[in-house]
């Protein structure tokens, strides 16, 4: 008996074939003005916030390092009953009275104490300098170069760190030292003036 194939899809050898559907294979100038909008779109919105969230991560980072700075020179001179000095640092391993604190700073014990690191005083810690685009500064009621914090955990100075992503003032902040020795994080100034960006280095 004869078998009929009725089906398009069948070859001639009795299996089935794959009817695949016909695209063309050009793209027409509205498709690609339509994807170039899109992506111009997601690009607009998605750019100015990542930015900003990479002004806020480095602004938190940095104001965390130099928290976190602040209170290890203050243990280090309970823990170790002499007193212990923080300051900003060119190469690292001397204290400086040039530039911004942005450029880093050591903490060490002040043996002496005259302020400045000798060879056989002990190095801490030293940090080097932030990212380009975070501006520092130390302002201080005595020296604006280093803090010395006593074996009882306090200082002889208040001061206020500001700090600025890519110098704009409203990303400005302040971490401001009393001197008990206690650091609190602030959008304005000790006296409630409002904050400034520093001079860029």
């Amino acid at each position: 008996m004869d078998v009929k194939l009725t089906s398009a899809c069948a070859s001639a050898h009795g299996q089935r074939l794959i009817a695949f559907p016909k695209f063309s294979n050009g793209i027409s100038l509205m498709d690609v003005m339509t994807s170039l909008a899109v992506a111009s779109l997601l690009f607009g919105v998605g750019i100015p916030a990542f930015q900003s969230y990479l002004a806020s991560s480095r602004l938190v980072s940095s104001s965390n390092l130099i928290s976190r700075s602040l209170m290890l020179t203050r243990s280090e001179a309970v823990k170790r009953n002499n007193q212990v000095l923080i300051c900003k640092s060119q190469d690292q391993l001397a204290c400086t009275t040039a530039g911004s604190w942005r450029q880093g700073w050591i903490i060490f014990e002040d043996r002496l104490p005259d302020q400045q690191r000798n060879d056989d005083e002990p190095l801490i810690l030293a940090q080097s300098e932030l990212p380009a685009a975070i501006q520092l500064n130390y302002a201080a009621f005595r020296s604006s170069n280093y803090i010395a914090f006593q074996p009882t955990g306090i200082t002889k100075t208040n001061g206020t760190f500001t700090l600025c992503y890519d110098a704009k003032a409203n990303s400005a902040q302040a971490l401001i030292l009393s001197k008990t020795g206690r650091v609190r994080l602030s959008r304005a100034r000790a006296n409630g003036r409002a904050l400034s960006c520093p001079e860029t280095d």
